[in-house]
C-alpha cells in the first residue's frame, strides 16, 4: 500500500528498508509474482499489480458464494462451544466504540470469516478461499473505515451468528452471501474513495 501501480520497485531501496539481503527478498519477490500481487516487465522492471474494479467485484462476488456455502455447511456441525467463540469476537464492540476500535475490528472480522470456512470442514472451500483472501485484503481494511461499514458489518455478523444459532444453514448461507455481495455493491457505487490503487 506504499506504493502506486505505476512505481517501479527498487530491489536495493526494498532491501535496505526492510533489512534483509537481497536473495530472500527476490524469492519473496518471486512468490509474489506467482500469485498474481507483482508483475515483471522486461527491460522495465517490477511492478505492482492493482486490481480494476470490475475484477474486485468479481472476486467479491465468488467470494459470497463460496462463504455462502461454508455457512451453511458450518451450520450443520456448529457446536455452543463455537457460537460461543464467535460472539466473543465481537463481545467488545458496540455503536459507541466501533469507530475508535475499528483496527481491532477489522482483525475480528477476518478472524470470523476464517473460522466459519474452518467449521465448514470442507478443505477444498477452504483452498478456494484462501486463494482469493489475500487479493481482498487491501479492499477489506480500507472499506470497513468507510461510511456505515463497521456499524453495518457488525450487526449482519451477530445475524449470521444467530443464524448459527438456530442450526438454520440456509438463513446462514443467505446472510453470508448477502453480507458480501453487499461490499461488491459498495466497490461499485462507491468511486474515487479508494487509496489504494487506481480501480476502474
Amino acid at each position: 500500500m506504499d506504493y502506486n501501480a505505476e512505481e517501479r520497485l527498487d530491489e536495493r531501496k526494498l532491501a535496505q528498508s526492510l533489512n534483509i539481503s537481497r536473495t530472500p527478498l527476490r524469492d519473496a519477490i518471486n512468490r509474489l509474482v506467482s500469485e498474481g500481487f507483482l508483475r515483471v516487465e522486461p527491460r522495465k522492471g517490477i511492478f505492482i499489480n492493482r486490481k480494476s474494479r470490475k475484477e474486485i467485484i468479481e472476486i467479491l462476488y465468488v467470494r459470497a458464494a463460496l462463504e455462502g456455502a461454508a455457512a451453511k455447511m458450518a451450520a450443520q456441525k456448529v457446536s455452543d462451544e463455537d457460537i460461543a467463540r464467535m460472539r466473543d469476537l465481537f463481545a467488545g464492540f458496540n455503536d459507541e466504540n466501533i469507530v475508535s476500535k475499528v483496527e481491532e475490528f477489522a482483525r475480528a472480522n477476518v478472524a470470523f470469516h476464517e473460522y466459519v470456512l474452518q467449521l465448514s470442514g470442507n478443505r477444498k472451500l477452504q483452498e478456494f478461499a484462501a486463494n482469493i483472501y489475500d487479493h481482498m485484503r487491501m479492499v477489506r481494511l480500507a472499506t470497513i473505515k468507510m461510511d456505515n461499514r463497521a456499524y453495518n458489518a457488525l450487526r449482519e455478523h451477530l445475524e449470521i451468528i444467530a443464524a448459527f444459532e438456530k442450526r438454520d444453514g440456509e438463513l446462514a448461507r443467505t446472510l453470508m452471501q448477502r453480507h458480501i455481495e453487499g461490499l461488491a455493491v459498495y466497490v461499485e457505487t462507491h468511486r474515487g474513495l479508494f487509496p489504494f490503487g487506481p480501480i476502474r
